[in-house]
């Protein structure tokens, strides 16, 4: 069991870690494993944690190792009206 600290403290309501955002199985337990439950180090690498971090909300397109940079997920997501300039 992980400790509290290793937990992402987005973890409560963050729809991928709650099983409601990948539909292929095993997949959102990987990430729970390399980003969610791995310490402050990895979910701070997470693209939804800098996202939300950053912006207040994480779109739900967005996976812990997007390959876009920060900036160009905003602005992706201001493109498709999911965040208000």
């Amino acid at each position: 069991i992980a400790m509290q600290n290793d937990l992402c403290p987005k973890v409560a309501k963050c729809p991928l870690f709650n099983g409601k955002l990948l539909k292929r199985e095993g997949s959102e337990e990987s990430y729970k494993n390399l980003y969610c439950k791995a310490g402050k180090e990895k979910w701070a690498s997470c693209k939804r944690y800098q996202t939300s971090e950053k912006v207040g909300k994480c779109a739900d397109w967005i996976l812990p190792n997007c390959s876009m940079s920060l900036d160009e997920i905003i602005n992706k997501m201001k493109e498709k009206g999911e965040l208000v300039a």
